[in-house]
């Protein structure tokens, strides 16, 4: 388990503690499983909450349906969306059954709504998102999770590395710089960063 400075255990703590007091606010409809749309429903509301104090708000309300990812998209790498101009969260539904994968799915989702003022953008956007969400994985909040969800993370990171290193394409290797450049210029620090520029009406990178 990694070990982060006081200030951003602070912010994790306090994010995660609001959480458990989090109302029910999402339906899912992305599973043919009811037991994990109901899953998905609860930990999503707590998501919620937590990117909610982690981030300081949201500067595009998720819509309240999360809808089932089309194969097609699936097929072409993705497992989740965040629709800027709609809100709407779709999931791939082969993250079923798996709550690690399930809860960093929601997670990033739900970042790229806290975030949806800054620009779009593949080095920043994606790359930020994706460490900030590795970072966000070690809160108590996730507890009995947090483990496979630091897994799917890390995971997710990983498999971003090997497409850019092996044969993937530029977006893959801007998105996996993106997120090197996160870990390496501001550790940690970049969940209480952002939320400072999102105070500040600094909506820059």
């Amino acid at each position: 388990m990694a070990e982060f400075p006081s200030e951003v255990t602070a912010l994790l703590k306090t994010a995660s503690d609001r959480s458990k007091k989090a109302q029910n606010r999402f339906v899912c409809r992305a599973f043919k499983s009811a037991e994990w749309n109901q899953f998905t429903e609860e930990w999503a509301s707590r998501a919620y909450v937590f990117v909610a104090n982690a981030f300081g708000g949201y500067q595009k309300e998720p819509r309240v349906e999360i809808i089932s990812m089309h194969d097609g998209a699936h097929s072409a790498g993705a497992n989740a969306s965040f629709d800027p101009s709609t809100g709407q969260i779709t999931l791939s539904s082969v993250m079923e059954g798996n709550p690690g994968c399930t809860l960093e799915k929601i997670t990033h989702e739900l970042t790229h709504a806290a975030l949806a003022a800054f620009p779009e953008d593949t080095f920043y956007e994606e790359g930020y998102v994706d460490y900030s969400v590795w970072v966000m994985a070690h809160a108590p909040a996730w507890e009995p999770y947090r483990t496979q969800m630091i897994d799917s993370a890390a995971f997710n990171i990983e498999t971003r590395r090997d497409r850019a290193l092996r044969a993937g394409s530029d977006w893959d290797r801007k998105r996996w710089a993106g997120g090197l450049h996160a870990n390496l210029a501001y550790g940690p620090y970049i969940i209480p960063r952002l939320r400072q520029k999102k105070m500040e009406g600094d909506f820059t990178w």
